[in-house]
């Protein structure tokens, strides 16, 4: 059995399990739901979360707190913060409509930054570890259109950080203006998801809260057996070639 398999074999053992342990955990919640105690509980969180809901929505100049949200995006070029947070935190105190288009402003700006960040100086020590892995290697030095695909998987995938990819591609001298459009693609399912969780963050135990964490685990899920794939395809394909170069 190859490298490669064995690693493929971890991937769905690890995604079984994951699946395994989040329907224990579902099935515990809806045992939860059975104790009268707890649904005591959930009643007074409930009240409390309406009380916040309705405070949040009367908040005055509302330009100032879509301000303060840019102004968090643009922080993140430079400090560690989540930008799931950021994007909850907008669907929080704008209707869902509004909340993605903000999300989509502030994800831009940052995006733009770190991009001409890497292309002025370089992608930095994540571009060099990635470099050296062979498969990542040659997709990056494979045609346009496997960059294209690449980084849409990326954007994807929550567990690469928006801020190296954007620093990577600059570095690479990829196209600004298609690479800028194809970050916020990419990147919109999870933006329009984290904004509909923090508008339904109020109840947090509605379809509305949940279906879009599922989605959102559901298509971070299809991206790393996407980009698995890819890098295996791309290099198979570079590694034939160097031997009819032969």
């Amino acid at each position: 059995m190859t490298h490669t398999k064995l690693n493929r074999q971890k991937l769905l053992n690890l995604l079984a399990f994951f699946l395994l342990i989040l329907a224990a955990v579902l099935f515990c919640v809806a045992l939860l739901f059975q104790d009268p105690t707890f649904l005591a509980h959930y009643d007074d969180i409930m009240g409390r979360l309406a009380e916040f809901e309705y405070k949040v929505a009367t908040i005055p100049y509302k330009g100032l707190v879509i301000l303060v949200i840019l102004l968090i995006y643009l922080s993140k070029a430079f400090l560690p913060l989540p930008i799931s947070a950021i994007c909850v935190i907008a669907g929080m105190a704008f209707q869902t409509p509004y909340a993605i288009l903000i999300n989509i402003v502030g994800f831009s700006l940052l995006s733009a930054i770190k991009y001409f960040w890497g292309k002025h100086l370089g992608g930095g020590i994540v571009h060099k570890f990635l470099v050296k892995n062979e498969g990542v290697r040659r997709v990056m030095n494979a045609d346009m259109k496997a960059n294209t695909i690449l980084l849409l998987a990326f954007r994807l995938v929550p567990s690469f950080p928006i801020n190296t990819i954007s620093q990577v591609y600059g570095a690479m001298q990829f196209d600004f203006k298609k690479y800028l459009l194809l970050s916020v693609l990419g990147f919109l399912p999870k933006l329009i998801s984290y904004s509909f969780i923090g508008r339904n963050v109020y109840d947090p135990f509605s379809m509305a809260f949940i279906l879009p964490i599922v989605i959102l685990l559901l298509l971070s899920g299809l991206s790393v057996f996407g980009i698995n794939a890819m890098i295996e395809f791309y290099s198979e394909k570079s590694k034939s070639k160097d031997s009819d170069k032969k």
